[in-house]
């Protein structure tokens, strides 16, 4: 009976052996931090910040692929769960998944009073750059709401206080570049978007600016759209965006003088720079000069093949204000 019992608690042993020899074959080799960052990142990254693994905000899904076991081959970890909370945007504004993910206002802004409405006269022949600094003294700010004229006669520097007054912030030139699109395409674009307001061809007759401005009513041009939904950044009116630039570079051939022109290659002067390059999209600046110069961007009513979303204007100071220059706020 002694001897049946030493066998059979041998045979456990035994057993016990074997298994633990089977566990030890399958410890990680890699173990430390620096070892895991060496995986292999297809739509994901690491954030050395947190310590983990998290998807680009630009891919709802993604893998890593790391040789985490010595099984001398590579080990990929799909259909991982995870979850996220994208930004919600307020009405009237568009989400755009770049730049850790945004909103900006659907329509270029209009004016409203203190109490919300929307100032009426902004698009009478009354309006000019006084009446901004008016409404901006009675705590008016910026919306954004279509079949409204667009606020003009108002500087970069005012833009900011109208987008803050609404709880925004005057687009960045990255935001406004990043959410800039024809209609989902960036590139290839036909030299004049017909579909938008660029040669003060507002459909329905609604161009009632004041002064002789033909910008349409937010949103009319209903083909002028983003594929965020997010209209008229093809002509209408300029757009300040928060960002100033200093810039000396002459115009080419050197001694040029007047506005320049980007043919994709250097600054031109613009009455030999047409190329097909970003669909003709102008790039003014005024030659040979260096001061404080605000930016604007896509084009007006009267740019016609100028006007796109790569057009931008170096020419205006910060605190300067016309009737086709306007603006759209962002929030983060």
């Amino acid at each position: 009976m002694n001897n049946l019992i030493k066998t059979k608690v041998f045979g456990i042993i035994f057993l016990l052996v074997i298994l633990i020899t089977i566990v030890s074959a399958s410890v990680y080799i890699y173990s430390s931090q620096s070892d895991f960052d060496q995986g292999i990142y297809n739509n994901t990254l690491y954030n050395s910040s947190v310590g983990a693994v998290q998807l680009n905000l630009s891919f709802n899904n993604g893998t890593y692929t790391s040789q985490v076991f010595n099984t001398s081959s590579n080990v990929t970890l799909n259909n991982l769960s995870w979850t996220y909370q994208r930004i919600q945007c307020p009405a009237n504004m568009s989400y755009i998944n770049k730049l850790r993910g945004f909103c900006i206002d659907q329509y270029e802004a209009v004016a409203l009073n203190a109490d919300g409405t929307w100032n009426d006269s902004s698009d009478d022949n009354g309006w000019v750059a006084a009446s901004t600094t008016s409404l901006l003294a009675a705590g008016g700010y910026a919306g954004s709401m279509s079949g409204k004229y667009p606020w003009v006669y108002i500087s970069a520097d005012q833009s900011r206080i109208a987008c803050s007054r609404a709880g925004k912030h005057l687009c960045t030139d990255e935001e406004w570049l990043a959410s800039a699109n024809y209609r989902g395409n960036y590139y290839n674009l036909p030299a004049t978007i017909s579909n938008c307001t660029v040669s003060s061809n507002c459909v329905l007759g609604l161009n009632l600016g004041p002064n002789g401005g033909d910008a349409c009513y937010g949103g009319a041009m209903a083909n002028c759209t983003s594929a965020e939904g997010v209209y008229d950044m093809t002509g209408n009116v300029w757009e300040w965006t928060n960002e100033s630039v200093e810039y000396t570079k002459p115009c080419q051939p050197v001694g040029t003088t007047g506005y320049c022109y980007w043919n994709g290659t250097d600054f031109l002067n613009v009455t030999n720079a047409q190329t097909a390059v970003f669909g003709n999209d102008g790039m003014y600046f005024t030659a040979n000069t260096v001061t404080n110069k605000a930016v604007l961007r896509g084009g007006s009513w009267n740019n016609g093949a100028d006007a796109g979303p790569f057009c931008g204007a170096l020419n205006s100071g910060p605190t300067v204000a016309g009737y086709s220059l306007g603006f759209r706020c962002c929030s983060s």
